[in-house]
């Protein structure tokens, strides 16, 4: 058994963008704070291009030169400001740290990117350009509630999306005219947007798609599919200078990457199971980067290039440029890594729903009287649990816990009906399927019935709220990160660009106040009979410290258990290097104390 902390120290690599000569890769790469770095295709050797004491979290490489854009924040509170590296230095395009700035696109000349920002209004953003050798803003469109900046079209229009709720957002395209907000005869889903000729291409579930589908849009709103697999999202979309398209499709919480002509035959890339992300094509278009993880796998840097024979994306290989256990891993004295693989699971919810999920047992046989277990719920709701890797799950693997990870009515990745089962006065229906899913593993052989957790982070921390308020004989004890315990005072202390999208999810205050009265976990505490571990830093900007705050002292007040970790500079997660030690090594202890303590 490893250090708890040890799997908090695990690098791993994302969003990869080739140089403009093709033969380096700028990524990020960390354990928590990640910068951002450039590898060497040829020699593999890679070092960082920034040292912030911060996260770097996106990065935009100019059309013609190797200057990167990218966007940092100070201590998660999620108010990004843009900075420039350019020959080997870096320099603040924005500094106003009371103001969320969004990184949209470069435009064609290299001379301006498109960005959001909420100077204007807090609760509204507006999209604008900056020239970025001046630092001059031009305020292009002034929109409301949450926005994206897409891409420019070449007689320099650009095109944007209003994002009002997860499965109401609406293009509009912003000109010297001013601002056309595309026409549409439903509220739909839209990402990824780009120009293509007089158009745009993009991710949509316009015209009542059941699902995500890569399509092409006109100006007049309407959709058409341009690939719709049956049954799954598309996630991710790439077009290359030559011609090639690559798309990554959801299948149940794998990747199913495809490359080939637009127009043709596009076959699946033989990779193993797994989560791809992030396409970047080099200017050749000869080859395509791409994030990668899987359970045993963490995030590392992949290349698919085309082969020499025709048609070149059938000759084509993939393989890795960037793997974890090139820097000084947690297992590099094993010959055994020490991670498990996750199986697909399923069980039925309250109603016949088939409810998805992920399990997994810890290597050996199961100790007299079965493995303890937890039961890790994914935030959102509007998310879904992956085939990716989770250096948390591993550590309680590690530690001697089974781990199943479901994916509630609410979640992603099954299709828009799925994703809308639990909205409004629908809520408690996913803490029916939580508890069905206790119920399915408590059954497994091999499991200790009596020594089962809850553990979820932000709108998961609010399931394992409902949880031991709803049902309090299931569990033995349970791990709130950030979790709502109140609807009316999440929504009131929200930060304003958050709360109009919240509210399309949750419910209005004022309109639902009864139902908020009933799904809140915070009037039903008289109801919690485990000990609680809950964790929150003071500088959330989504969900308020205020709301653990309440719970813990409804706990204390009522003379229950609770151990409560507060995080100084940290927003909605934990990243700095102490924290995360902090955190990995809290839980541990907390579950090996709860696993062993006589019931209340």
């Amino acid at each position: 058994m490893h250090d708890p902390a040890d799997y908090a120290r695990i690098e791993t690599a994302a969003s990869p963008v080739f140089s403009v000569d093709g033969t380096r890769l700028f990524h990020l790469r960390g354990a928590g704070l990640q910068q951002l770095w450039v590898l060497d295709l040829a020699s593999r050797q890679s070092r960082p291009l920034t040292g912030h004491d911060e996260k770097v979290s996106a990065l935009r490489r100019a059309p013609a030169d190797d200057r990167v854009v990218y966007s940092i924040d100070a201590g998660g509170d999620e108010r990004h400001q843009l900075w420039l590296l350019e020959d080997g230095a870096t320099r603040a395009l924005t500094t106003d740290g009371g103001v969320v700035h969004g990184l949209g696109a470069w435009s064609a000349d290299g001379a301006r990117i498109s960005l959001t920002a909420n100077d204007r209004e807090p609760a509204h953003y507006d999209v604008l350009s900056l020239d970025v050798a001046s630092g001059v803003r031009t305020r292009l469109f002034e929109g409301t509630h949450e926005a994206t900046a897409g891409g420019w079209a070449a007689d320099g229009r650009l095109v944007a999306v209003m994002d009002r709720a997860t499965g109401d957002q609406r293009p509009v395209v912003i000109g010297p005219d001013g601002a056309l907000p595309l026409p549409r005869s439903a509220p739909a889903q839209y990402a990824s947007l780009r120009w293509d000729g007089g158009a745009l291409l993009g991710l949509s579930t316009a015209g009542g798609l059941g699902f995500v589908a890569l399509c092409r849009i006109d100006l007049s709103g309407e959709a058409t599919p341009v690939y719709a697999p049956e049954g799954r999202d598309v996630e991710a979309w790439a077009l290359s200078a030559a011609g090639l398209l690559a798309t990554i499709e959801n299948d149940r919480g794998y990747t199913v990457l495809r490359v080939g002509p637009r127009d043709g035959e596009r076959p699946v890339v033989p990779m193993p199971p797994g989560v791809a992300a992030d396409l970047s094509w080099s200017v050749d278009g000869a080859r395509l980067a791409f994030a990668f993880s899987a359970p045993t796998r963490p995030g590392g840097l992949w290349v698919w290039e085309a082969g020499a024979a025709a048609p070149a994306w059938e000759a084509g290989a993939v393989a890795p440029v960037w793997a974890a256990g090139d820097v000084a891993p947690v297992w590099e004295a094993e010959s055994v890594l020490p991670f498990e693989d996750f199986e697909l699971v399923g069980w039925t919810g309250f109603d016949g729903l088939a409810i998805p999920g992920w399990f997994a047992m810890p290597r050996g046989a199961a100790p007299a009287g079965g493995w303890p277990a937890v039961v890790w719920v994914h935030g959102g709701p509007a998310a879904q649990t992956r085939g990716a890797f989770r250096a948390d799950m591993q550590a309680l693997l590690d530690q001697g816990y089974a781990v199943l990870m479901p994916n509630v009515r609410g979640s992603t990745g099954y299709g828009t009906a799925y994703m809308d089962a639990d909205d409004v006065a629908r809520r408690l229906e996913s803490v029916h399927d939580l508890a069905a899913g206790r119920h399915w593993l408590a059954a497994r052989p091999g499991i200790d019935a009596e020594r089962i957790a809850v553990m979820g982070q932000s709108y998961g921390g609010y399931m394992v709220l409902a949880a031991v308020t709803e049902y309090p004989a299931l569990w033995r004890c349970a791990i709130d990160f950030y979790g709502i315990a109140d609807f009316a005072t999440l929504l009131a202390a929200t930060s304003p660009w958050r709360r109009a999208h919240r509210s399309a999810e949750y419910g209005d205050p004022m309109r639902h106040r009864a139902l908020f009265d009933r799904i809140s976990p915070i009037r039903h505490f008289g109801r919690v009979r485990v000990p609680l571990l809950v964790l929150h830093g003071t500088r959330d900007p989504r969900v308020g410290i205020g709301e653990s705050e309440q719970v813990v002292a409804a706990l204390q007040a009522d003379g229950r258990p609770v151990t409560y970790e507060v995080f100084d500079y940290a927003g909605h997660g934990f990243v700095r290097p102490d924290d995360k030690d902090r955190v990995y090594r809290a839980v541990a202890a907390f579950l090996q104390a709860s696993f062993v303590r006589a019931e209340l």
